[in-house]
């Protein structure tokens, strides 16, 4: 039996195709138990994953990390909708024969995690939910206007500092060192994703917040913890409220003087509250 990977740097980049397109993922931890899918962020690809995370949750379960069509190294085309990037990412999951699994959806992976809530919901038995939204909330209708503002600042570092951290000097030093892990992996790396896929996922994050409303959240019979930053600007804090409102067996909590990149600020902390969450919690 072979060695269980449990660095996420050294985890070899895989890849399952389907219906002739290949899907890029990465799998570590051990070879038993029920694993976790982790669906990311606007924008991000198997390289934007903190190590500190992945390598915390992996000394427990299988993980399990996957770019989505047209992201990173995945073939295909970056769907405009959730709904349809939801159907992709169930269909890489069954490709992977895996028939129940935990999810962790960060931000845009929030949304895609919602979606298979409601329509697989007996493909997952646990739901974290990071830095994310429910359909139909006010902020996403100006995530244009803010995605220009952090793109206007060109330094690679000022634009993920805009986007992940507040103003502190605190929040930015954290979040700095968490920038410098994404580079921990020197070799077999993802591709940025390409303007097409940028488009299309920033439609897809807007008519999140502007297309009626389809999901009946006070439908998700799973437990679900919920994490995020005391001021997300991108998907404003109190959105998370109203998931834990609506979803029954639901857990929140807040990272103090933390932004869209909460669990990446304090990664320890997420790291044993989602593994009490996936061990314990029923």
């Amino acid at each position: 039996m072979s060695t269980p990977v449990l660095n996420y740097a050294a985890a070899p980049t895989q890849y399952v195709e389907i219906d002739g397109i290949r899907y890029a993922y990465r799998y570590l931890g051990r070879k038993e138990g029920i694993p976790i899918v982790c669906l990311q962020h606007f924008t991000g690809t198997l390289d934007n994953w903190d190590p500190i995370v992945i390598n915390g949750l992996a000394k427990e379960r299988p993980v399990i990390t996957i770019d989505n069509a047209g992201i990173g190294n995945s073939g295909g085309k970056t769907p405009d909708n959730v709904h349809e990037m939801a159907h992709i990412t169930v269909k890489i999951i069954t490709a992977l024969k895996i028939s129940l699994c935990d999810i962790l959806g960060f931000s845009l992976g929030g949304f895609i995690a919602q979606t298979i809530a409601s329509t697989n919901p007996k493909l997952l038995r646990k739901i974290i939910l990071v830095g994310t939204a429910p359909q139909g909330t006010v902020a996403l209708r100006s995530f244009p206007q803010l995605v220009q503002r952090a793109f206007a600042l060109k330094e690679q570092k000022e634009i993920y500092l805009y986007i992940f951290a507040t103003q502190s000097e605190k929040s930015r030093n954290l979040v700095t060192k968490t920038l410098g892990r994404l580079y921990a992996r020197k070799q077999d790396r993802d591709q940025d994703a390409g303007l097409p896929s940028v488009q299309a996922q920033v439609s897809a994050l807007t008519r999140w917040g502007t297309d009626p409303v389809t999901i009946k959240l006070s439908e998700i019979s799973q437990p679900v913890l919920i994490v995020q930053g005391s001021n997300d600007e991108m998907m404003d804090s109190a959105s998370s409220v109203e998931l834990f409102k609506q979803i029954p067996n639901s857990i929140l909590t807040y990272y103090p003087d933390s932004a869209h990149g909460s669990f990446n600020q304090y990664p320890e902390l997420f790291v044993n509250q989602a593994n009490f969450f996936l061990d314990h919690f029923e």
